[in-house]
């Protein structure tokens, strides 16, 4: 698929058009330390940039330079600081560093079915003990093009529950006005643990 051709003819089907409304209730509600965050696939940026506008240091990788232009457009129109990256996702993650945060929005759901491995590779790789994982998918049909898979909290806990822990998972709907569609998806907020010590007495 060329995703590229999909941001130069329209927005595609998995975009919201402006901050995701549940990434703003799940930032609101949990408080996070303004540290550093990871955008996988980030798109025209909107919650990257939102997420500038909250305080943290955030690096937004897509692989589209349509998408990524459009994202500094954005960030520069709304003078937020956000460090993007023009990059496959994969090989970023091998000199990327780690981070305080990761934030999904669908591209596990896209990765998943044949390169989740590559996945756990590359999030062992950017988070450390501590870190959290933030991770949004959308169950309502984006485009019979573009139809993927349903994601189940089974599925969530067995795939990355390998590296996280499940802290938090919801369901959630909600109207997108800028391209006037119902998104509808889960979300789920994991963390991966930290060793406890050992206590010699």
């Amino acid at each position: 698929m060329d995703w590229d051709v999909l941001y130069r003819e329209s927005l595609p089907p998995w975009e919201v058009g402006s901050v995701s409304p549940e990434l703003n209730r799940i930032v609101d509600e949990w408080h996070f330390s303004k540290g550093t965050v990871l955008d996988l696939g980030c798109g025209t940026g909107a919650d990257a940039v939102f997420l500038a506008q909250r305080g943290f240091d955030v690096t937004a990788v897509d692989f589209s330079p349509t998408a990524v232009e459009r994202a500094r457009t954005r960030a520069q129109n709304a003078a937020a600081n956000v460090c993007f990256v023009l990059e496959d996702v994969f090989r970023f993650g091998l000199h990327a560093g780690v981070f305080d945060l990761v934030y999904d929005s669908s591209f596990y759901q896209f990765v998943r079915n044949w390169e989740l491995s590559r996945l756990l590779d590359l999030l062992w790789r950017v988070t450390k003990p501590g870190s959290y994982y933030v991770c949004i998918i959308k169950t309502a049909s984006q485009s019979p093009a573009l139809e993927l898979p349903p994601v189940s909290e089974e599925d969530l806990r067995s795939e990355l529950g390998r590296l996280f822990e499940l802290v938090q998972i919801r369901e959630f709907t909600f109207d997108a006005r800028v391209v006037r569609k119902t998104f509808s998806g889960v979300s789920a907020v994991m963390r991966r643990p930290v060793p406890t010590s050992t206590i010699k007495t």
